[in-house]
């Protein structure tokens, strides 16, 4: 990974940015942890770690549909009792990262970032990392990396992270991140962006932003986080999480098709603090309940996945099904299948929820055998094992961009 020196007091080496501007940041309101209050402590945290900068940090909350940016006392009178919020700029509905740009931009602000209310590690400098890059390094886009236990985030690591280096030809290891930092320029380019008229459903989602951001060539980084902040949520059942996640990722291929099909290969991005697993007490993960939705699904929905998976990968699959306990999908056949699912849902060969949801128990299937094949490895070796899946990703897109120009071709 291609680490950037760190010097002084973890600002990122290299020229410093020298213009002015103060930092704005957005805590969103979630369920869980205060924002009001963590929006307090944060800019308290910034103003000392950028001196001389103006930090300001406000909730983004919800009135109605649209996102709007309030200050602490106000958003926790609203979490208390409901009082009326004042939308920090633009009608109709925005996204969290929407407001962010808006008021980013009235108020001239050399650094914005859009952050979670959920205690992050203070160890590693969390704030630092995020917004240095660009207050100090001249980085349009901070991506946030978190270290995870090895069987957390699979999603990410199985289709997310493969995927979108693949298709953008840079290495951003945790794309989706939930959290990010940007510049005053991108920012004012990205509220240009057509998609926010186009599809404003998607416009200022994190798949929206590092397509938008990666297609047009913006500098951009990622720096890693220290653990992951775990949201206090219910858990989601995998299909609602595929069908949620990667919808606005195939919409967002669809959208910049013709700029990811003459990219060729991956290079890594710059990148700030320390990455790797968390090893201690890691949860277990039962394989069998995988494997068997896995064979269940290969069961019932083989005609819905005959409308979107060659012949060839269709047999491939009932042979998986049939065989050893636990599946293992080859890097390339796994490869394929995801971008077969692509094209299905950019051609609607089926409605495009139902395709995602019939992704589950092939999802499922593949973080069984990959589980089971990494569960005993090193870090060192699990990383290893991600970089050739990612590899092989890129070696099959030759593939994928037949298939997108000629979907009915198989």
């Amino acid at each position: 990974m291609d680490q950037v020196p760190l010097v002084g007091n973890g600002q990122p080496g290299g020229t410093a940015g020298t213009g002015g501007g103060g930092v704005l940041v957005a805590v969103e309101a979630r369920p869980g942890p205060d924002p009001a209050a963590a929006a307090v402590r944060i800019e308290e945290a910034v103003r000392a770690r950028f001196p001389g900068r103006e930090a300001t940090a406000l909730v983004a909350s919800r009135h109605g549909a649209e996102a709007v940016l309030v200050a602490p006392a106000e958003a926790a009178q609203a979490r208390a009792g409901p009082v009326p919020l004042a939308a920090s700029g633009g009608g109709g509905s925005e996204s969290p990262l929407g407001a962010l740009l808006r008021e980013g931009d009235r108020r001239g602000s050399a650094a914005m970032g859009l952050v979670s209310a959920e205690p992050h590690d203070e160890s590693a400098d969390w704030l630092g990392m995020l917004l240095g890059p660009v207050v100090e390094g001249g980085f349009d886009l901070v991506c946030p990396a978190y270290r995870r236990h090895r069987a957390e985030g699979v999603l990410n690591t199985g289709i997310v992270y493969p995927l979108t280096r693949a298709l953008y030809g840079r290495r951003l290891r945790q794309p989706l991140g939930g959290e990010t930092a940007l510049s005053l320029g991108l920012a004012r380019t990205l509220l240009g962006d057509a998609g926010w008229r186009r599809d404003p459903a998607s416009a200022g989602s994190d798949a929206w932003l590092v397509a938008t951001v990666l297609s047009q060539g913006a500098r951009a980084c990622q720096a890693w986080l220290g653990a992951w902040p775990r949201p206090e949520v219910l858990p989601e059942d995998p299909s609602q999480t595929l069908a949620r996640v990667l919808g606005p990722v195939f919409r967002e291929m669809e959208r910049h098709a013709d700029r990811w099909q003459r990219i060729e290969g991956s290079e890594p991005v710059p990148t700030f603090g320390t990455g790797g697993l968390l090893e201690e007490a890691p949860p277990r993960v039962r394989i069998e309940p995988l494997a068997e939705a896995f064979r269940l699904g290969q069961r019932e929905l083989e005609p819905v996945w005959g409308l979107v998976l060659p012949p060839s990968v269709l047999l491939a699959l009932r042979r998986l099904a049939a065989g050893g306990p636990t599946p293992r999908l080859e890097d390339p056949l796994w490869a394929r299948i995801v971008f077969d699912f692509a094209v299905g849902h950019y051609a609607r060969a089926v409605e495009r929820r139902q395709l995602l949801l019939s992704l589950t128990p092939l999802y499922l299937g593949w973080v069984a055998g990959f589980v089971e094949e990494t569960q005993s490895l090193a870090p060192e070796a699990v990383e290893d094992r991600v970089e050739s899946l990612c590899l092989a990703f890129e070696r099959e897109k030759r593939y994928l961009i037949s298939r997108w120009r000629w979907p009915d071709a198989f």
